[in-house]
């Protein structure tokens, strides 16, 4: 009997030890396929968030169908992670929450509700910064967006000069209105500078990225876009002011040959800046004066974030037939369709996105990738409110989509490089303590 017991209590034992064997190999198995699944979302929210940035350029239905994509795959993501620990806090989330309450009290109490509710949609393309600095998680995956990003659209703006030439066309605006184009090459623009003038950029990534600008900056001339010209102009100089001081007198030299020797359309367009007598310009100051009469009646909430022209001919009769659907500056339109409320809230995001920004360039600034990539990004976020001035920017989807993938992409190399210090750190700590122990 008690042989027995012994028999029965060592295969209970057994089978005690075998069940639990079997649960953990089990469990390790499990965990390893949700890893798989995990680095496999990653891999496809990546892909989808670089084809809508590509996207931009010559599609804005495939911009938006990737950024569906990628919303739903990234929300994949985190529920097979088990957590929500891929949404990465940043210093601007209460700034962005502040700017949607201002536009979703604006919507509430418009004069068209509809139409305000419906452009709510303009929201939700923040969301590629927090995809941005999820997706975007490595060197390497930022080395992979920008290069192909930089590489791709370079192809595609040589393809759309040829066609200008050959199509005889007056302003190059083959994918998107030529506004929409200036805006998006100056920012590419942008992007890519900071690669030349690091004195630490390897050889061959600086001759590839002046290779790049070539092209892009012939595409921007030839949009005629002077707020664009602005931007470039204004980024450029700010690059210049970080790396050294005789690059910036090196601007200012070409700014100069360009105004005497760039050919006449060139040169008459760039004169037109500064002339009041420009049609164009008079009918900017039109717009505005209008603007600032329309928020007098509405200044707390504004009309709603919609198309003004119907509310604009209220006030004055339009001289020209596309006047007065927008207004041609991102502050008075704010003012217009936002009110005190939507303009506060939205200033106040773009200080703290510029000082946000400004820390990061400052502690990158050795790093010729990850302090070129934030520059590039500060430069393009300059360049824009620049362009901004003159332009209703800030509503355009296509230039939009580039900002937020900006301010993203420079969130993400900070936390890839915080990462690296904090592991550097640990790693040190480990061997200082490993040396005490010895002695």
């Amino acid at each position: 009997m008690v042989a027995g017991a012994d028999i029965l209590d060592d295969e209970s034992i057994t089978s005690f030890i075998t069940n639990i064997i079997g649960g953990l190999i089990t469990s390790a198995n499990a965990a390893e396929r949700r890893q798989a699944t995990v680095r496999t979302l990653r891999s496809v929210v990546f892909v989808f968030f670089l084809i809508e940035v590509l996207g931009l350029t010559f599609s804005i239905a495939v911009s938006s169908i990737a950024f569906g994509c990628a919303a739903i795959a990234w929300i994949a993501l985190m529920v097979a992670s088990g957590s929500w620990r891929d949404i990465k806090g940043t210093p601007l989330d209460w700034f962005f929450l502040a700017y949607v309450a201002a536009e979703v009290l604006s919507a509430t109490f418009a004069l068209d509700k509809t139409t305000a509710l419906m452009n709510l949609k303009r929201l939700l393309l923040i969301g590629n910064v927090y995809i941005a600095m999820s997706t975007l998680s490595s060197e390497r995956r930022v080395m992979t967006f920008l290069g192909t990003l930089i590489g791709f659209t370079t192809l595609l703006t040589i393809f759309e000069i040829v066609d200008y030439f050959a199509a005889h066309l007056g302003r190059l605006s083959i994918f998107q209105h030529y506004m929409t184009a200036g805006g998006i090459e100056m920012m590419l623009l942008l992007l890519t500078l900071p690669f030349i003038l690091h004195t630490n950029t390897p050889p061959s990534v600086r001759v590839a990225a002046f290779l790049c600008v070539l092209p892009h900056f012939a595409a921007l001339l030839l949009t005629f876009t002077r707020s664009s010209w602005l931007g470039l102009l204004g980024g450029a100089i700010f690059i210049a002011a970080f790396r050294s001081k005789y690059i910036v007198l090196a601007i200012v030299l070409c700014v100069i040959l360009f105004l005497l020797l760039a050919p006449l359309p060139l040169r008459e367009r760039a004169y037109s800046i500064v002339s009041l007598s420009d049609p164009s310009n008079a009918t900017r100051l039109r717009m505005w004066k209008t603007g600032l009469r329309i928020f007098a009646d509405h200044p707390l909430l504004g009309i709603g974030d919609t198309d003004v022209r119907d509310v604009y001919m209220r006030y004055t009769t339009p001289l020209e037939p596309a006047e007065g659907g927008h207004l041609h500056n991102n502050l008075v339109q704010l003012l217009v369709t936002l009110g005190l409320v939507g303009l506060t809230s939205v200033v106040a995001l773009f200080v703290k996105m510029f000082l946000v920004e400004l820390k990061i360039v400052r502690q990158l600034r050795q790093d010729w990738f990850a302090g070129s990539v934030a520059l590039g990004a500060l430069a393009a976020f300059i360049g824009f409110q620049i362009n901004g001035i003159f332009e209703w920017n800030f509503g355009d989807h296509e230039v939009a989509v580039l900002l937020w993938s900006t301010v993203g992409l420079a969130l993400a190399v900070d936390a890839i490089r915080s990462g690296q210090r904090l592991s550097q750190s640990a790693s040190t700590t480990v061997v200082t303590e490993k040396r005490g122990n010895l002695h």
